[in-house]
């Protein structure tokens, strides 16, 4: 009968056998390494911790009664190391009084055999041992996967605080002014577009964090339509010009020639281009720079890169930035604004018109993001000629109809 491991395609497990008598280690080698685990021999106490830490065993046979370092100090050495603490230990023991039995367990045994030793018993008992493992393991991964998503949740609650308190002040502060002052006051104008652009601001927020709801929940859809690339990089840099213009950074941009007509929604790749632009700008020092470039891969996808030589980020901190409500900055400290979705909605935005986003970053060089849309999102002549014909036949029909 194959292992549990061996069903789920996973190499042999390695079992660390500790005897000190050397034909009970070859007896048990012989029924476990015929039952398809792969077996490391220890003959003492001292030696298992050592072996434990160079072979990394799924799990450990201990005698109890060895010369020197017995199988309870092995047992309490192995559960106080924060390497090996979880590998299961069958002790096996001569000894079946109840004490005994008490102390194993008390030392950290995870099961308990008594010899003469049943070996057939002896490999059922090994497999049932690792499979109640794998399931503690994936009891313990679910545990830490749900304590970061609570961490990321309560981060993301301190967050939008911040981001929803500064607009709304500003907002109250400023119709508290104007509604209990005089209608003539000269500065009411400059009041309103304060009020205006924190509205605005207060808005784009609430609808980034609809637009990623609407993505989890499998309900956000596209609104495919042709789009000329060079024309939509231009607005998206438009948008993001003034602002890195007062920073001094200088915005370059190469575009393919011809450059491909794309089949997309033309709002959501925007949505994209900007969210993009906005963080490079942001993150970017003053006299920084940040290159647009768009072109065709051999395969025929079509490549965006934003390149900008901003502060960077650690490699082990990229997948953390695509996940939403997620920062790098703790709320206490935080230098830049954001709520963190930006980044998130992107890549559920490339993904949903089959491409990717790729992200690759340096403290202190800079950042690179790649989005890549497929091939078949490039409009041939064909289809273009096939999309014109509609067109000329449906305005065709309106006008017969007037």
């Amino acid at each position: 009968m194959a292992s549990v491991f061996e069903e789920a395609g996973s190499a042999r497990p390695v079992i660390l056998l500790v005897d000190d008598e050397a034909a009970q280690r070859l007896a048990a080698r012989t029924y476990l390494e015929a039952a398809g685990f792969t077996v490391v021999e220890s003959a003492c106490g001292e030696d298992c911790i050592r072996q434990a830490h160079a072979a990394r065993p799924d799990l450990i046979i201990l005698d109890v009664m060895m010369p020197g370092m017995d199988g309870f100090e092995v047992g309490r050495c192995i559960r106080s190391d924060p390497d090996l603490r979880y590998t299961p230990i069958l002790m096996v023991t001569g000894l079946n009084d109840e004490n005994s039995i008490e102390r194993a367990f008390e030392v950290g045994a995870t099961d308990f055999l008594i010899k003469p030793i049943t070996w057939p018993l002896l490999v059922y008992r090994v497999r049932f041992m690792l499979r109640l493992t794998a399931v503690e393991q994936q009891t313990r991964d679910a545990l830490h996967l749900a304590e970061m998503a609570n961490r990321a949740k309560s981060s993301f609650l301190a967050n939008m605080s911040h981001e929803l308190r500064t607009p709304l002040n500003a907002i109250i502060g400023f119709a508290d002014f104007m509604r209990c002052k005089p209608l003539t006051q000269p500065t009411y104008k400059e009041y309103a577009e304060y009020i205006h652009d924190s509205g605005g601001h207060l808005l784009d927020i609430v609808t980034d964090i609809l637009d990623l709801s609407r993505v989890e929940a499998g309900k956000a859809t596209l609104n495919d339509n042709i789009v000329e690339i060079g024309p939509l990089v231009r607005a998206s840099l438009l948008l993001v010009s003034e602002r890195a213009d007062g920073l001094g950074i200088k915005l370059c941009v190469s575009i393919c020639d011809p450059a491909p007509l794309i089949r997309a929604d033309q709002l959501r790749l925007k949505q994209i281009l900007i969210n993009l632009l906005s963080n490079a700008v942001k993150f970017t020092p003053q006299d920084g720079e940040i290159h647009v470039s768009v072109d065709q891969s051999a395969k025929g996808d079509v490549v965006f890169v934003v390149r900008d030589t901003g502060i960077g980020m650690a490699p082990e901190d990229l997948p953390r930035i695509q996940q939403p409500f997620v920062q790098l900055d703790d709320v206490a400290t935080k230098r830049y604004e954001g709520t963190g979705l930006g980044v998130p909605l992107a890549v559920a935005m490339a993904k949903l018109h089959g491409g990717s986003l790729t992200f690759d970053s340096w403290p202190g060089v800079g950042t690179t993001v790649t989005l890549t849309l497929p091939a078949e999102r490039v409009i041939t002549c064909a289809e273009l000629a096939k999309e014109q014909r509609i067109e000329h036949r449906a305005l065709a029909d309106a006008e017969e109809i007037h």
